[in-house]
């Protein structure tokens, strides 16, 4: 028997309804909306070898600019589940009483996001403290890039006032730097390591070196409880179907025999540039059975109140709720990656 072959048994006897009931019934309909992000290898990979469409689901991802403008959608059951880094508005969602939870791990350490600063200034601004007055970028307001910008000002004994924000989009990156608009960016993988490549920056601070607590979780994906509740069985089956894909992800982010495999996958849908970049560039981990930590989870939200974004925190049950996900990695056997002598962190 096959690994794959393994791993859907395991999945059709933790959530007995597949094998009982998904070749007899029409594909239950599923909307999925993902950012074009590392963390989407998962996504389409669960869609492309049809571990979906094998769990009796027709999935329809949707992309997304930013994770933070759909929890209207997530919200309002446009979309029943969404990919995205952890923000205000999910959190602010949850306060006013919306029907949105985070239910599993996409993103966390290693993270692979760096403080990356002008190469011209690389004698001039040798700790962090020397930033203070600098021009800093982030690629959004009240968003995860924020926190981790005021994380590592913190190392330094600086906030955020103590610098300059300036919000530009991850592709103006460059053009940034080259018109010294920006004098350092917190940059995810690729940018964190191929503008640095290019000679446009150089490597200041990694994020994972400094953000606690730790593991850091950088993404999530969020669901609509009412949609879950209506339809427990469904939840599951979708949930246990992303898992299988995300094990492929850590399998490939291992040095796995699929890396090609996925990496292509990751090209196609508009991540990493060229399958060259993604064989040469540090990629983004996850958990391999969607656990989070809820430390993190809970000290984002602690960082969010202070900025004042959000009124007062929300306890942990309103917030995070992995039942599904538990329940759907229960019957699965203990991930271990194909290529032992993997030495990297994360995706363990």
């Amino acid at each position: 028997m096959t690994v794959l072959k393994g791993l859907l048994r395991a999945l059709r006897l933790a959530v007995p309804i597949i094998a009982a009931s998904a070749p007899a019934i029409a594909q239950d309909k599923i909307k999925f909306g993902v950012t074009r992000t590392m963390i989407v290898g998962a996504a389409m990979t669960s869609l492309d070898k049809g571990y979906f469409r094998d769990a009796g689901l027709d999935v329809d991802v949707t992309f997304l600019d930013a994770s933070a403008s759909a929890v209207v959608l997530l919200a309002t059951n446009q979309l029943q589940v969404v990919e995205g880094g952890v923000a205000a508005s999910f959190f602010n969602g949850v306060r006013q009483g919306l029907p949105v939870r985070i239910a599993m791990d996409n993103v966390s350490t290693p993270v692979a996001h760096w403080l990356v600063l002008r190469t011209d200034l690389k004698d001039e601004v040798r700790t962090v403290r020397d930033l203070r007055g600098r021009n800093v970028g982030s690629n959004a307001p009240a968003s995860i890039g924020l926190y981790e910008i005021a994380k590592i000002l913190e190392t330094g004994g600086l906030t955020l006032k103590d610098v300059n924000v300036k919000l530009v989009g991850f592709p103006q990156m460059e053009a940034a730097f080259a018109t010294k608009a920006v004098d350092a960016f917190i940059m995810p993988s690729p940018w964190s390591s191929e503008l640095p490549r290019k000679g446009a920056g150089v490597q200041f601070v990694s994020a994972d070196a400094v953000i606690k607590p730790a593991p850091f979780v950088l993404s999530v994906t969020m669901f609509n409880t009412d949609w879950a509740a209506r339809n427990p069985d469904q939840a599951k089956r979708f949930f246990g179907a992303l898992l299988l894909g995300a094990r492929d992800y850590c399998d490939a982010y291992h040095g796995g025999p699929n890396r090609d495999e996925i990496a292509n996958r990751l090209v196609a849908n508009g991540v990493g540039g060229t399958l060259e970049t993604l064989q040469r560039i540090q990629w983004t981990a996850r958990t391999p059975d969607g656990r989070i930590n809820p430390d993190s989870l809970m000290d984002i939200q602690r960082w969010f109140v202070e900025q004042g974004v959000l009124p007062e925190p929300q306890p942990i049950e309103k917030v995070l709720d992995q039942s599904l996900v538990t329940a759907a990695a229960a019957g699965l056997p203990a991930f271990r990656p194909s290529n032992p002598e993997s030495k990297l962190e994360g995706c363990r």
